[in-house]
C-alpha cells in the first residue's frame, strides 16, 4: 500500500487542511492547484491515492475529471476521490465512465474523507 497521496485543489483552505489532516495520519502528501502541475507529478512517482476537485481556477469547467484521466494513463492502480460542489448527474456519469472510484460532495469532513481512503486502500 503506497501511503502517498496527490491533493489537487484550488482553494488555499481546503488544500492545505488536507496537506496538514493526512500528514498527521503518517501519508506523503503532494499537492497541486492546477491541472498541469498535477500532470507533471502524476508523471514522476506513483501515488496511492490522488483527491481532485471538479473545478479548479475561475473555470466553470471540469478540470478535476481531466486530472482523473491523467492518473488513468499514468498509473491505473491509483485509487481517484473526485471532490465537488457542483455535483450533477452528468457529472456522475463522466466521472464513472472515466474510472473515478468515489464522488463525494463539497463540504465533507476530515474524517470522512479519511475513512474513504482507508477503505479504498485496503481494497488494493
Amino acid at each position: 500500500m503506497i501511503k502517498r497521496l496527490l491533493v489537487v485543489e484550488d482553494e488555499t483552505a481546503i488544500l492545505h487542511a488536507l496537506e496538514l489532516y493526512f500528514r498527521n495520519r503518517g501519508f506523503e502528501v503532494d499537492t497541486a492547484t492546477e491541472r498541469e502541475e498535477a500532470e507533471s507529478l502524476l508523471s514522476r512517482q506513483p501515488y496511492g491515492v490522488v483527491i481532485a476537485d471538479l473545478r479548479l481556477g475561475d473555470s466553470e469547467g471540469t478540470e478535476g475529471l481531466e486530472v482523473v484521466s491523467a492518473v488513468r494513463r499514468c498509473s491505473p492502480e491509483t485509487r481517484t476521490i473526485l471532490l465537488t460542489a457542483y455535483g450533477s448527474s452528468e457529472v456522475e456519469l463522466e466521472a464513472k465512465r472515466r474510472g473515478v472510484d468515489v464522488l463525494l460532495h463539497k463540504p465533507q469532513p476530515l474524517s470522512a474523507i479519511a475513512s474513504v481512503i482507508d477503505s479504498l486502500l485496503a481494497g488494493s
